[in-house]
Parts: C-alpha cells; sequence; structure tokens
C-alpha cells in the first residue's frame, strides 16, 4: 500500500445477509472499475460465517490479485482458529488474497510486535488501531521496535447509532498519530446501503451517521482527520463511490446554507462560484475568506434594500459602502447586527453550525445551496 499518498476504498463482507443486490464480488468488481483499488473486510464479526465463505472470499483474492487490488482485513485472535493459520504463519490469509491485516482489540505489545515480522516475512502490512492511541502507548510501541512513522492507524466504524466518535477526539487523535509519523483511516458510512445487523451505517464519527459519504470524506480530508477514506458499508451505488473518489481530488470542507430570498447575483457569484480559503489568520468575530477585494475584475456590489441582522452562521459579501473590502465574504461566528456595508448571501444550516468550529486558519471551504 503506499502510504504516501490519499487513499480512497470501499468495503465488502462475506457470511451475513447482504445489504446489497450485487454480490460481494460484483461489488468489489464493480468499485475497481470505477477507480478504486482499496477494500476492507472483516473476518471477526462474530454474527458472520466466515468459514463456510472462504470458498467465496478466495474468488474475490483472485480478483484482487488479477487487478491489482489492496484488501485490508479486521482481526482478533480469534480469526486464526477461524481461517487458520497462527501469529508465524499468515498463509491462510494470502490464500485468500489479503494484503494487510488490521489489528482490533485482543493482541498484546509483544504479539503486535510478532504479526508485523510475519507480516513481512509475507509479503503483507499491518493496520493499528487508532481510535484507543494515545502518546504513552504508542511511545511505548515505539521502544519495543514496533515501527509507527507512515504505518496506517485505522479508526473503528461504530454500527450502533449514537456510539461514534466525536470531532474533537478525532481531531486530537490526528495530531497524536501524526506526531508519531502515523497515516490516519477512518469510515464513512453509505447513505443507500447499511449493513447487517442494526442497518444503521458504518462511520467512525457520529456526526457522519446521516451524511452523503462524499461530504463526510471532504469534511476527514480537508481538516487533516484523515488522510485515508473508507466507505464502510459495502455498497453497490456508483454515485456514493464516485463522490468519495472525488473528494480526495478537492478535499474541501461544504457547508450547506439556505439563500437570501432578497440576495443579488454579484453577491451570489462571489460566494457560489467556487471554494474558498480562510485567511491565515483566526478572528474573534467573523471568519473571513482569502478577498475577493483583489480582483480587477470583481463585480460591482450594491447595498442591498435594507440591511439584516446577522446571526451566527451568515453568510456576507461587503458591498461598495465597505470601499476596501468590497467583495470580501465572511461567515459570522456570533450574532452582529445589520450593516449596511455589509450583503447578506445567506445563512448557513442549524445542522451544520459545528463545522464552524472547524473552519480554521487556511482551511478551504466551500457552500452547497439547499432549497427551502
Amino acid at each position: 500500500m503506499d502510504q504516501s499518498s490519499t487513499v480512497i476504498g470501499t468495503s465488502f463482507y462475506l457470511g451475513i445477509p447482504a445489504s446489497t443486490s450485487l454480490t460481494a464480488y460484483d461489488c468489489v468488481a464493480m468499485a475497481a472499475d470505477l477507480g478504486i483499488t482499496h477494500f476492507f473486510t472483516s473476518l471477526q464479526m462474530p454474527e458472520a460465517d466466515i468459514h463456510s465463505s472462504l470458498n467465496d472470499f478466495r474468488v474475490i483474492g483472485r480478483l484482487g490479485e488479477q487487478m491489482g487490488l489492496q484488501i485490508m482485513a479486521d482481526v482478533h485472535p480469534i480469526v486464526f482458529k477461524r481461517i487458520g493459520g497462527s501469529l508465524q504463519d499468515f498463509s491462510s490469509f494470502r490464500e485468500l488474497g489479503i494484503s494487510s491485516i488490521r489489528l482490533d482489540a485482543g493482541f498484546s505489545d509483544e504479539e503486535v510486535r510478532q504479526v508485523i515480522a510475519t507480516a513481512e516475512q509475507f509479503g503483507m502490512s499491518v493496520v493499528l488501531n487508532a481510535s484507543p492511541a494515545t502518546d504513552a502507548n504508542l511511545a511505548r510501541l515505539s521502544k519495543l521496535g514496533i515501527p509507527l512513522k507512515n504505518t496506517v492507524a485505522c479508526h473503528n466504524y461504530y454500527p450502533r447509532v449514537e456510539t461514534g466518535l466525536s470531532r474533537p477526539f478525532v481531531a486530537r487523535q490526528a495530531e497524536i498519530l501524526h506526531a508519531h509519523g502515523s497515516v490516519v483511516m477512518g469510515f464513512v458510512a453509505s447513505q443507500k446501503h447499511h449493513r447487517y445487523m442494526t442497518y444503521e451505517g458504518l462511520p467512525t464519527l457520529e456526526c457522519h451517521r446521516y451524511t452523503e459519504p462524499g461530504w463526510a470524506a471532504q469534511e476527514l480530508l480537508t481538516l487533516g482527520w484523515c488522510d485515508h477514506v473508507y466507505i464502510g458499508d459495502q455498497t453497490e451505488d456508483q454515485a456514493e463511490l464516485k463522490s468519495v473518489l472525488q473528494a480526495a481530488q478537492d478535499p474541501c470542507l461544504v457547508l450547506r446554507i439556505r439563500l437570501n430570498p432578497l440576495v443579488q447575483e454579484a453577491e451570489k457569484s462571489v460566494a457560489l462560484s467556487g471554494s474558498h480559503v480562510h485567511l491565515p489568520q483566526d478572528f474573534e468575530l467573523v471568519h473571513r475568506a482569502r478577498g475577493d477585494r483583489q480582483r480587477l475584475n470583481r463585480p460591482t456590489i450594491l447595498p442591498q434594500k435594507d440591511a439584516m441582522k446577522r446571526p451566527r452562521g451568515t453568510v456576507t459579501v461587503d458591498n461598495i459602502l465597505y470601499p476596501r473590502f468590497a467583495g470580501e465574504l465572511q461567515i459570522t461566528r456570533v450574532d452582529l447586527g445589520p450593516d449596511i456595508r455589509t450583503n447578506v448571501v445567506g445563512w448557513v444550516l442549524d445542522d451544520d453550525l459545528t463545522k464552524l468550529n472547524d473552519l480554521q486558519p487556511r482551511v478551504r471551504f466551500r457552500f452547497e445551496v439547499v432549497a427551502e
């Protein structure tokens, strides 16, 4: 696996009732045709009859070898009893076409070191668990000779509704893991196909459970919380797969807004013509975009008929009454009063207001208009 660039992947599962009309094999083949080469699966789901599905797994593994696909499998020590092999022998994994194993709970530090040595012997890689990582245990692993630099650390996904991780926690984990040189991976949920048995989606963050996967991936990548993003559910929806691929091409924080019915084309074009970059500074009352005011051909922005109050999350563009700043885009961080020099473009949806906390200096963002 190339750890140096963004990896986009999706998932497939065997031994449980399918969430798609296509088989796991066909879902993998379809995703591969779209350009996705990385796949996640689990060999340790308690409700899965993995043993009876090994032949199906081998068929997918052969497809993977033919197409150069990378298959990551989530494992627990109990997996060796299910499919054979041991900490010293990964031939059973290689027979299935698995190229990397992700270690969930249940492995001691010494076992982790043994797994890494065995994986190297069999031409495989090992993915660590990102969610429980701390500075202390990462330092301990490093002292034991377990490599961390460029090693992928993958977050859990959370099938049970209301149990996904919080935004501040994922941000802190990214900071800790990146400081140790690790690459961070996380999951977003399909909105079309949910995996057995809770059918509630498989996101890393709880706030992404009902978010379109492309938008969720945009957020994880733009804010630097994840370097690799996979759809946790098995999906056959091509639009979802393409949207996550697109997120890697143009990582950008998406803010959904409701337009002001009185907005004029001039200020609307400034706000909606593309993406914006937050200025390098952090401001007390507003978020400021790198300015349209420096553009020689900027549109002439006339004052709106009536100045409007600007509650938190109001998107504004300064007009010609602010001569030096005309064309500058801002988003209010607090409730502000009306100002005839500032035109209101619209308002960030209530559900997206928490994203304003993540709108940090130099972060790219864009607006998505939502109809009433």
